[in-house]
């Protein structure tokens, strides 16, 4: 403790301290956990978002990579995005202290074009923290206690038959651990050149159930402008939640809710806060032939005015059934309906208003999937969902998938499937002017953004030391987002559908374990785009207003067990960015454990180590990202 208050004292370099205890039981995350999974392990991991039912990760026909508890803590990451880009199928681009650009198989956004990563949708634990008003995640927002994940399954593709509209190229579902795994007591400190925190959590089990609760709270420093002084984007939070887990014979509950409290500093403008808070709970019946579920979640954002925005309130309820049925042998259906209510009000400025400022959205969702096994080999999954938006109304949204498996080890597939992406109050109802006179506003009769999406795929573990997947893609795109000008005036501007045309490319991912003590994860991902307008559009902004992706991107991942030692390292390239052009980057990040005894362990982690600082997305809208390294100490008692 003398060495973290000295150097909290002295603002030395790379110090970090997480003190944890714990119940010295079997659900009490020992140390001992983290070791490293064995291929056959991670082929037997569960997943439950491609299906929406539990199954291996080994049989889900979909190009799903999973990032394991070990895998987030063994990095060193400190936030969800930073976790995320262990995951091999996502483009990442971090912009600011607090804000990042993440997109799967293209579309990860244009700032320049006000075109936001609109086409992933991130559930926590099944609710959805996409946002309704512009299409897009506020990564700000998106926050947990890191210790408690339990895994985030990143599905590549269309996921819009279970989870809806805006699943177009991809689904992030974050899923946590019961509370019965985190009993004890966790208190954890961090400090370094880029961020100092604390945090603590504690954990109880009672007469057929458990409960925890946790607090944490940050502070983010800045990244730098192009001659080196500081962007003035430092970013500071407070958090809290709980959650608690109790069974009552076949029947399963679960309660949790999370409050957090921001500040980003605007620089030179006055500071930004937000709140947010949510709840949920979740009853679950497991009968003989049938399982259900009932999910609700309350959600409550209020959000401060930023420099050249907007500030908004904005409150979410949602309900949804669900219910898995096994008729026969064959087949396993699951079926559910949902309804969601998104209540806002924004408050507008004389640059940028909304005409209505207030409204309520509503989704209307059915839908409905049969898993048919024809026998040991083949099987046929087939679903539909019907959705009604408040804007567009009635989409169509189906999902047909092969699957064969010629052996244990080896899965091969091929899927088809189409989604869209809804329209938000940013395409319809918004105004921005300049001088009084309004020069761009939404299009009233804006349509949604579509996508059918093919696959082909293969996953195979052929050696107990080797595993890899590859999945091709070919996806379709219709009716997207493009800015139009008024003929003879040129202004206002207007959004419009007048974009089409296709991507396509290649998602690969393997494991090697070389040694018993060392093993190997290589990664790439390759995207083509042939984009087009349509007849009669003006095309002023390119076709890269659509989203400003690498064309390629290629990860490599060691890890290291040396006795009581661990180290594990990510060098990971990007490509050059179109426009606004950025250069590619390589960088490297490097965690280092110690495990003194079953109780302690030292470690170091160092981020982005190969350079000073280096740039993710081109100025204006992005800033440098600066080197940071930091130590950890983690104790059980």
């Amino acid at each position: 403790m003398k060495c973290l208050q000295s150097a909290l004292m002295s603002g030395l370099l790379g110090c970090a301290l997480t003190v944890s205890a714990a119940a010295n039981d079997a659900s009490s995350d020992p140390l001992g956990e983290l070791s490293r999974m064995t291929l056959e392990q991670l082929a037997n991991v569960e997943v439950t978002s491609v299906s929406k039912s539990a199954q291996s990760l080994s049989t889900a026909p979909a190009s799903i990579y999973v990032i394991t508890r070990e895998e987030i803590l063994r990095s060193g990451a400190l936030s969800i995005p930073e976790a995320l880009r262990l995951a091999p199928n996502l483009q990442i681009a971090q912009t600011t202290a607090a804000d990042y650009q993440i997109g799967a198989r293209g579309f990860g956004g244009n700032l320049e074009a006000q075109n936001f990563p609109n086409k992933i949708l991130i559930l926590i634990d099944g609710r959805s923290v996409y946002n309704p008003l512009f299409s897009g995640v506020t990564y700000d927002a998106l926050d947990v206690f890191m210790d408690d994940i339990d895994r985030i399954e990143v599905i590549s593709g269309p996921g819009a038959t279970l989870w809806g509209s805006n699943a177009m190229n991809g689904v992030i579902n974050i899923i946590t651990r019961r509370s019965g795994e985190t009993t004890g007591s966790l208190v954890r400190a961090t400090v370094g050149d880029q961020e100092d925190a604390i945090a603590a959590r504690y954990g109880r089990e009672f007469d057929g159930g458990a409960f925890r609760v946790y607090a944490k709270t940050f502070d983010r420093g800045p990244t730098e402008l192009a001659d080196g002084s500081s962007a003035g984007d430092r970013w500071n939070k407070a958090q809290g939640g709980f959650r608690t887990d109790f069974a009552r014979g076949a029947n399963a509950f679960t309660v949790q809710g999370d409050l957090q409290r921001t500040t980003l500093d605007m620089g030179t403008a006055p500071d930004v806060n937000y709140t947010q808070y949510n709840v949920l709970g979740r009853w679950e019946h497991s009968g003989e032939r049938a399982d259900t579920r009932l999910q609700v979640f309350y959600d409550r954002t209020d959000r401060d005015k930023p420099p050249g925005g907007i500030a908004f309130n904005l409150d979410t309820y949602d309900i949804e059934f669900q219910q898995s049925l096994t008729p026969g042998g064959r087949h396993h259906v699951v079926w559910g309906i949902g309804r969601r209510y998104n209540d806002y009000d924004i408050i507008n400025t004389p640059t940028l208003f909304f005409v209505p400022a207030s409204r309520t959205l509503d989704l209307t969702n059915v839908f409905a999937q049969d898993s048919i096994r024809f026998n040991d080999h083949l099987a046929l999954t087939a679903g539909i969902k019907f959705e009604d938006n408040s804007y567009s109304g009635w989409e169509t949204l189906p999902d047909l998938r092969f699957s064969w498996t010629p052996t244990d080890q080896t899965l091969v597939w091929a899927a088809a499937a189409r989604a869209v992406r809804s329209p938000t109050p940013l395409d319809v109802d918004v105004r921005e002017s300049a001088g009084g006179a309004v020069l761009l506003f939404g299009d009233p009769d804006f349509d949604t953004e579509k996508v059918w999406a093919y696959e082909l795929g293969y996953r195979s573990q052929p050696h107990t030391s080797i595993s890899w997947s590859i999945a091709a893609f070919y996806n379709d795109y219709g009716d997207l987002r493009t800015v139009e000008i008024t003929p003879v005036t040129f202004f206002p501007l207007s959004w419009a559908n007048n974009m089409e045309g296709s991507t396509y490319g290649v998602d690969l991912w393997g494991n090697w374990q070389v040694t018993s003590w060392w093993r190997l994860s290589p990664g790439f991902r390759s995207l083509h785009k042939q984009l087009r307008f349509k007849d009669g559009a003006s095309g002023i902004l390119g076709v890269q207003q659509a989203g400003n992706d690498p064309s390629s991107q290629a990860s490599l991942k060691s890890s290291m067990e040396f006795g009581r030692f661990s180290l594990d390292a990510m060098l990971r390239y990007v490509g050059k960015l179109p426009q606004p052009a950025t250069d590619e980057v390589t960088e490297l990040g490097a965690h280092l454990a110690y495990r003194v005894n079953d109780s302690i362990e030292l470690s170091l982690t160092g981020a982005n180590l190969l350079d000073a600082r280096h740039v993710e997305y081109a100025a204006p809208s992005g800033r440098e990202i600066r080197r940071s390294v930091y130590a950890e100490a983690r104790l059980i008692f």
